[in-house]
């Protein structure tokens, strides 16, 4: 007779974080869906010198640039799916559709603007809208309200249109062909949401403030993980109590970038909220990603060794 099996594995799928809020996910039947395409070099740098750079270079460099990738090295991008077109969220959106073709999920007021400045066909644009669900061939996505991040006007660096030097002001940088409005517009226009797999594995992800209203829209969701934007004035209590609030088995940063303006220690950090979640009892941990490397998210069944 055949042996008892010592584990069983259920894989819902893999993922790896490549910059800001860009993840590249496959999934269980290959296709593969990545968020907030956008990737900056730091080799834009190579020869220039800090006195010759501009305030928003300087910015750029330091907390957005990286090396050790391109956008060549996705693996597929059968989706592409927007939480907002600023720059650092869509630099490489033409990029990716260009190599595979996908399907491109913008917010709708935003899906005219993506389309010219990334100079991609009208038809492979599609446009959402908040409180509504989608059934696509690959999984369903549902979409909520969001808003984006108060921290200009936290720091004093708000503007209004009557201050800004041209109306495409905020929309400089990252390569994004100029002129276009993809600052005004991505200030405006957010949305968060929820993939569910065909495996009804449940992704929820969510950006900028409002957080306490997007729990309430995905509370009987029970998504299993969790991509949330880390806010730098987020304390390990903050996000601990997020993750709680969510009712998420596991949960990976957005935007955690920002740290290295800071030299923030991101993975002492996430230490820090998976000694408070374990304090109180929770099953739930968080997770810091390494950029650019793979990770399965399974469950998994398997045999104690008895003592």
């Amino acid at each position: 007779m055949r042996d008892y099996e010592k584990r069983a594995d259920s894989q819902a799928l893999s993922i790896r974080w490549i910059s800001v809020q860009c993840y590249e996910i496959r999934l269980s039947n290959g296709k593969t869906i990545v968020t907030d395409p956008f990737y900056w070099d730091a080799g834009h740098y190579d020869g220039m010198e800090e006195e010759s750079m501009t305030k928003s270079q300087k910015m750029e460099k330091e907390v957005y640039a990286q090396s050790g990738f391109s956008a060549e090295e996705f693996t597929g991008a059968d989706y592409i799916i927007l939480n907002h077109i600023h720059g650092d969220h869509s630099n490489i959106t033409g990029e990716l559709w260009d190599r595979f073709h996908g399907r491109v999920l913008v917010p709708g007021a935003c899906a005219m603007e993506l389309a010219r400045v990334y100079d991609i066909p009208y038809a492979a644009v599609y446009p959402l809208y908040p409180g509504n669900t989608y059934y696509f061939d690959d999984f369903i996505l549902k979409t909520y309200p969001g808003a984006h991040d108060t921290r200009a006007f936290r720091e004093g660096k708000f503007k209004r249109p009557s201050q800004q030097e041209n109306d495409f002001g905020g929309s400089e940088g990252f390569g994004v062909p100029c002129p276009n409005i993809t600052g005004p517009l991505g200030s405006m226009y957010n949305m968060n949401f929820l993939i569910q797999t065909r495996d009804n594995f449940r992704i929820d992800f969510s950006a900028g403030r409002d957080y306490e209203e997007h729990v309430e829209h995905v509370r009987r969701e029970a998504p299993n993980l969790m991509l949330r934007h880390r806010i730098r004035s987020y304390t390990p209590e903050d996000y601990a109590d997020q993750i709680e609030k969510m009712g998420a088995q596991l949960a990976m940063p957005l935007h955690h970038n920002n740290a290295r303006a800071s030299g923030e220690d991101l993975n002492e950090y996430f230490a820090q909220v998976n000694r408070i979640l374990a304090e109180r009892g929770s099953a739930a941990r968080a997770f810091n990603p390494e950029p650019y490397q793979w990770y399965r998210l399974q469950m998994s069944l398997i045999h104690e060794a008895q003592k």
